[in-house]
């Protein structure tokens, strides 16, 4: 990607990007597992999804970067909702 982003004065590059959009998948996961637990979904329901999720993502995304970023914020979200 070229140019940039004017509120932030830095470029959008790929990697930029690629953070982005993982940071943004983390947060969103974050708010529907805490609203699952909210309306009664088992921890352990919750849990056993992020789980499918993350082998889903561990078979299914071609960059080796990309999935341990996606695993590292995984890993955070299942933090997060341990403790809830």
């Amino acid at each position: 990607m070229s140019g940039g982003d004017p509120a932030r004065g830095k470029p959008d590059d790929d990697a930029a990007y690629a953070e982005g959009a993982i940071t943004l998948w983390r947060n969103l996961l974050t708010m529907i597992g805490m609203q699952m637990r909210e309306t009664g979904t088992s921890c352990e329901e919750v849990l056993s999804m992020l789980t499918m999720l993350h082998e889903t993502n561990e078979e299914t995304v071609r960059s080796p970067r990309a999935r341990a970023a996606a695993s590292r914020h995984l890993m955070a979200v299942y933090r997060v909702l341990a403790a809830t």
